[in-house]
């Protein structure tokens, strides 16, 4: 069965684009015939490495389109693109880049798959293709986030229209157990399978370097400003530690402003984006995670991967799966930020202890290698081809 993953944009840097690859790269490997289709295309060039083996459909070419069009028809495409988006969820936090003309776009593509398996990544995504894709497609959502942080218009339409699809994909235990409640009953398969890493290629911290690191978008979610404000606390103490946050966003210019209020020009950077996060991590001796809520938390695995403990607010839902509570990280009560502070400074003054964490951090993270959540993505589909076969016996 051919399989497609339909996913905002590919060529982006994200979390989810980099564990959609995760899975799409390994399945391609394993000689599975996969397409990716992004919905927009806003870079030149792709952020993260994609299979050459990998079929890439971009419906909306932000990056090759003439803005300036000349001819009739150009103009008119030019209208519709500015007009907003029908079919997509107005609670989806990228709803200002879809448009009338995606929506046509999406729905004609989503129209023309008659079979196969279609993998959707956000939740405006899993709503559309319930309601749109032919019978014959086989539908698996993905929840990259806990059902509890949604807008109550778009939970209503969780409720709604994701009884059509075939399976639902959560990342963490207690995701699971929530859809299952939402869900008993509707025919819809909940089943957890996490985000995975790539083999690993980079090298393992020294943690001899005098670094804080922290990555993501420059969004409220990511909680940098209680970073931050943590941060000015941990200064007093360790005036030669340095906070280097990776990402871009639209706090950006607040963050600055922050730093600056604190007076931590020179203590507290904001990196940008980079392509090889594997490759700063291993110059940073502690990983910290300030997020207000997440998914699952991919940014903690990846330090792990690295040897590089990590210093994490309890939030909802992912790190207290990830991290195991002074054994092989820091989980600290969700919000506290003096907490927070006394963790990383902690962790600054031992090094011992830092060590340890992170020897401990290293076996940890090996049950997320994608050897091991390929695998169940292997199992899933196998278990797609079965049933559809079970199907087609009975029904001759």
């Amino acid at each position: 069965m051919k399989i497609y993953f339909l996913i905002y944009d590919i060529y982006g840097m994200g979390g989810t684009v980099r564990t959609v690859l995760n899975v799409a790269n390994y399945l391609a490997e394993n000689n599975y015939n996969i397409e990716i289709v992004s919905v927009l295309r806003r870079r030149a060039k792709e952020f993260f490495e994609i299979d050459p083996r990998i079929k890439v459909t971009v419906l909306h070419d932000e990056i090759g389109r003439n803005k300036r069009p000349k001819d009739i028809k150009s103009k008119v495409i030019k209208r519709i693109n500015k007009s907003k988006s029908r079919l997509i969820h107005s609670d989806d936090e990228a709803f200002s880049f879809f448009s009338l003309l995606t929506d046509i776009k999406l729905y004609n593509f989503i129209k023309s798959i008659d079979s196969g398996i279609l993998i959707t990544t956000r939740p405006s995504f899993n709503i559309f293709a319930s309601k749109y894709a032919n019978k014959n497609v086989v539908l698996v959502g993905q929840e990259h986030l806990n059902f509890g942080i949604y807008p109550e218009k778009l939970k209503e339409s969780i409720q709604k229209h994701y009884t059509n699809l075939d399976y639902l994909i959560t990342l963490t235990d207690d995701d699971t157990k929530d859809y299952d409640k939402i869900f008993s009953g509707s025919g819809v398969i909940v089943r957890k399978i996490t985000n995975s890493i790539p083999k690993f290629t980079g090298a393992i911290s020294k943690l001899n370097e005098k670094v804080v690191l922290a990555a993501g978008r420059l969004a409220p979610q990511k909680g940098f400003d209680m970073l931050i404000e943590a941060f000015s606390k941990v200064n007093k103490y360790y005036p030669d530690w340095k906070l280097k946050i990776f990402g871009f966003g639209r706090e950006k210019n607040n963050l600055q402003q922050l730093i600056s209020d604190y007076r931590l020009y020179n203590h507290v950077y904001l990196m940008g984006a980079t392509q090889d996060m594997e490759s700063e991590l291993s110059k940073s001796s502690i990983y910290a995670l300030s997020s207000r809520f997440e998914g699952f938390g991919m940014v903690i695995v990846e330090a792990m991967q690295c040897g590089v403990p990590v210093v994490s607010f309890d939030c909802p839902k992912g790190p207290a799966e990830i991290i195991s509570n002074n054994i092989d990280g820091i989980l600290v009560e969700n919000g506290d930020v003096d907490a927070f502070a006394d963790a990383l400074i902690e962790l600054i003054g031992n090094e011992e202890k830092r060590r340890q964490l992170a020897e401990n951090a290293l076996v940890n993270v090996k049950r997320f290698e994608i050897e091991n959540i390929g695998k169940l993505w292997i199992d899933l589909i196998n278990e797609i081809e079965q049933n559809r076969l079970s199907t087609k016996i009975l029904n001759n």
